[in-house]
């Protein structure tokens, strides 16, 4: 997330709700590889811990205006995203909203999670 800004990465040919993860990584590295799971993704980067809980705050707030399910919100993250993205899932599940899942694993763990038989692009 560089300046407050965060992107959002929609998958191809996404089913009518897809899943809503909030993906931390260094320049949101690996957004591609966790959309192609089939799931609107929040690539965040990794930002001090008050802009991430905003982020997620907003993100549960608004699925729909992604066209994304307004579920749980799957939380994850790689390298140093990773222990950000276990710290804003534990914080939501502390205040009691957002409901989220934590998923671990990267990609893999994402893909996994959502059941699909994709494969995922090594870079």
């Amino acid at each position: 997330m560089r300046s407050g800004v965060a992107r959002v990465h929609w998958p191809s040919g996404r089913p009518a709700a897809p899943p809503l993860v909030l993906w931390f990584a260094p320049d949101g590295a690996g957004a591609e590889r966790v959309a192609a799971c089939g799931a609107v993704v929040i690539a965040a980067g990794v930002p001090a811990f008050p802009a991430a809980r905003a982020v997620l705050e907003w993100a549960a707030a608004h699925p729909r205006s992604l066209g994304a399910d307004p579920g749980p919100v799957l939380i994850a993250g790689e390298g140093p995203g990773a222990e950000l993205a276990a710290r804003v899932a534990r914080y939501a599940r502390e205040q009691g909203w957002p409901p989220v899942s934590e998923v671990d694993g990267g990609p893999r763990g994402i893909a996994a999670h959502l059941g699909r038989a994709k494969r995922i692009v090594e870079e």
